[in-house]
């Protein structure tokens, strides 16, 4: 029996490190924004405005995807879409590495919403919540997320060392990009192969998906306070995205090389966040953790907008970026681990999936935008310190939805 488990468990955990690969090498290129703001506004030849018009149509190409998504998910298996989605990810990012135009530039973001929402995320997140019970569901997903970081992390990693071996920005950045297609392309052909992601939840979902099911979503209150709560966890990632830019050019004169660093030691904390929230989850209840990830997250974006932006600071966000990056990604490690007890039937749960991230997910539309907007009307580093007041509203009223969602009755998932 011992053995069994151990089997079962063991597969689960290569199942999941499998989709966590696919998952770093297909939603990375969206957000080398991160690490590479300042090089991308040089090598593409883009405004502020231009590269912030950019992450929103592929925000909503995201949202226009999450539904047909999960439909998608209850249909197909996971191993096909994986394939399918990194295969067309290598040719976007072939032709990403061009250095087209603008308008061709938001082709490919729009492409992107299609590839990594539309053909994959329904499909990915509905297979790992069948892979254990419900007391590990934040142990799996943590784990997810932290070795998704972990991937991205050394992906991450190797393209910043590739960028500085350039003389010019562009030239670093069409190498960066290559790497992305080297690894997607790589990474189908070893999928085409691999039988690690079976079609374990087949069985489970056979049931056709009904119309009263559509209904059971929209008036299930925890579905509504999970998409509030996943915009506020948005929020504050966003907020990591900016920082690494905040410390190059919000008044702390930190070089370009420096900064970089700062954002690549961010990502290094994925791993560790993912899946420290996840053992944590499991031990106090992943929505209890939620509510104080929530507090801290709060307090560090309040630090952020009120602290003085001076080179002989810039020292404190090397210590800064540690906790604020382990609080970013253990919110994101346990966020769908708390879609467990929602009484949603199993047959429709793509669907849900794929409503929840409409809702959560459509702030990477205008996150940016605001971002944007503040950088155009207000000095640099007042603009990032209101980006981040606003961040830490939003995260308020996400705290209040985990409170509430705290406080109402668990129950096992409907089948």
């Amino acid at each position: 029996m011992l053995n069994k488990i151990d089997k079962t468990s063991l597969s689960a955990y290569y199942q999941v490190s499998l989709l966590a690969l696919a998952a770093s090498v297909i939603y990375s290129a969206p957000y080398l924004r991160q690490l590479f703001k300042t090089s991308m506004l040089n090598a593409f030849s883009l405004t502020e405005m231009q590269l912030g018009n950019l992450s929103t149509i592929y925000a909503i190409s995201s949202i226009l995807c999450y539904l047909p998504g999960g439909w998608l998910a209850d249909k197909v298996p996971p191993r096909i879409l994986v394939i399918i989605a990194l295969f067309a990810s290598a040719a976007t990012y072939a032709w990403y590495a061009t250095i087209p135009s603008y308008f061709e530039l938001l082709i490919i973001h729009a492409l992107w919403g299609v590839i990594g929402v539309g053909v994959l995320w329904a499909a990915m997140f509905k297979h790992i919540r069948f892979l254990v019970g419900g007391k590990e569901q934040g142990r799996m997903f943590g784990s997810f997320e932290g070795a998704r970081g972990l991937f991205e992390a050394i992906l991450l990693t190797i393209a910043t060392f590739a960028f500085t071996l350039f003389a010019t920005r562009q030239l670093g950045m069409i190498n960066v990009i290559l790497i992305y297609t080297v690894f997607a392309t790589v990474l189908g052909i070893l999928m085409v192969f691999s039988k690690g992601v079976e079609d374990d939840i087949g069985t489970q979902t056979t049931d056709k998906i009904r119309f009263a099911d559509f209904i059971i979503i929209l008036k299930e209150p925890s579905i509504w306070l999970l998409c509030i709560i996943l915009t506020a966890v948005y929020h504050i990632f966003w907020a990591t995205i900016e920082f690494p830019s905040f410390a190059e050019t919000g008044g702390f004169a930190m070089p370009l090389a420096v900064a970089t660093a700062l954002g690549a030691t961010k990502l290094w904390m994925r791993p560790f966040g993912g899946v420290l929230a996840g053992i944590i989850g499991d031990r106090i209840t992943n929505v209890k953790l939620m509510v104080w990830l929530f507090a801290a997250g709060i307090i560090c974006c309040l630090f952020l907008a009120t602290m003085e932006t001076t080179p002989a600071l810039a020292w404190t966000l090397w210590v800064f970026i540690i906790p604020f990056g382990l609080i970013a990604y253990g919110m994101r490690g346990i966020f769908w681990a708390l879609l467990y007890a929602c009484p949603v039937p199993a047959r429709a749960l793509g669907t849900a999936i794929g409503f929840i991230s409409i809702m959560g997910y459509s702030s990477d539309g205008y996150i940016p935008q605001v971002s944007a907007w503040l950088q155009t009307n207000y000095p640099t580093g007042t603009a990032y310190q209101l980006f981040f007041a606003y961040v830490a509203t939003v995260a308020a009223v996400g705290l209040a939805a985990a409170l509430v969602l705290a406080k109402m009755p668990q129950t096992e998932p409907a089948e």
